[in-house]
């Protein structure tokens, strides 16, 4: 198993740490009308206390209600995180403009994705939703060209091998490698200068929606990267190598062939756009009275 999926599931399956502090607690109940699987419950004394750990699902809700910050949870009390009141968000406009303004970057600049950037949007991606706050998902990143380099070179090989063995390649995919090793057009990663993977494994007892998660986490990827100046493209291509020729994927990512994923490529873009474009009338918009 995936280091990374273990470690997810290790932290998913272990005690619930709950704590409540109740000289600070104000016994307003918040935190257990919140709870939306009914693991906590109110004591004698008006203290919330955790009365069933099987049905806790981690998301979190009672440490985010609780007005004064009385509870710790898995250890993190409520001075460790942010303080929404008074923060500054995306105003309607300004994410209707970012929604518009989005294009999908297929010619990349040269340079890097700084590390330091990257880091901070990946360890962001912890705050994506998942069926059943399963949190099995797995981030798999070329960061930057040096990385990218090596992971088309064992993409390559894998084809050339693929071919030896006298097995049938797709035109698709067979013709653009030879292109690409040659010194030719890259169609496939673009010239980008990193690549994430999002995986998530179904095989796991808590995960229900494994694709939908992937998904989820890709567009707030996506989201992050554009707020950073960081262009992106979605990477539909693994998709179809996995469906028409999976072993490739198992040898070189070693991804099960029915694993839930998805891809995008990221890096600074090469190209400035200087306006949106009108989609308004591609909306398929159904009122039903």
């Amino acid at each position: 198993m995936n280091e990374n999926l273990l470690k997810n599931q290790i932290a998913n399956t272990a005690p619930v740490d709950f704590k409540v502090d109740s000289s600070a607690c104000l016994k307003c109940g918040l935190c257990v009308r919140d709870c939306a699987f009914n693991a906590l419950s109110s004591s004698k004394s008006g203290v919330p206390e955790m009365h069933n750990l099987q049905r806790c699902m981690r998301c979190q809700h009672c440490f985010a209600v609780c007005p004064v910050g009385a509870i710790t949870f898995d250890g993190v009390r409520a001075s460790d995180v942010l303080e929404i009141e008074g923060i500054e968000l995306p105003n309607a406009l300004q994410v209707s403009n970012w929604l518009k303004s989005r294009r999908s970057i297929r010619r990349f600049s040269a340079e890097d994705v700084e590390p330091e950037v990257l880091d901070k949007i990946l360890k962001l991606l912890g705050n994506t939703p998942t069926g059943c706050n399963a949190r099995a998902l797995t981030f798999t990143c070329y960061p930057n060209r040096a990385a990218m380099n090596e992971f088309k070179a064992s993409f390559l090989k894998a084809i050339e091998e693929h071919r030896e063995g006298s097995k049938m390649l797709p035109r698709w995919l067979a013709i653009p490698a030879i292109r690409l090793r040659n010194g030719g057009e890259d169609i496939f990663f673009r010239g980008a200068s990193g690549l994430l993977i999002v995986s998530s494994d179904e095989t796991l007892p808590q995960v229900t929606t494994p694709q939908e998660d992937v998904t989820i986490a890709c567009s707030n990827f996506e989201l992050l990267a554009n707020a950073n100046g960081i262009g992106t493209c979605w990477c539909g291509f693994l998709r179809l190598v996995q469906k028409e020729v999976p072993e490739l994927l198992e040898k070189i990512l070693g991804l099960p062939r029915t694993a839930s994923f998805y891809a995008i490529l990221f890096g600074r873009s090469a190209v400035k756009y200087k306006r949106s474009v009108e989609r308004a009338g591609y909306a398929n918009i159904v009122y039903k009275r």
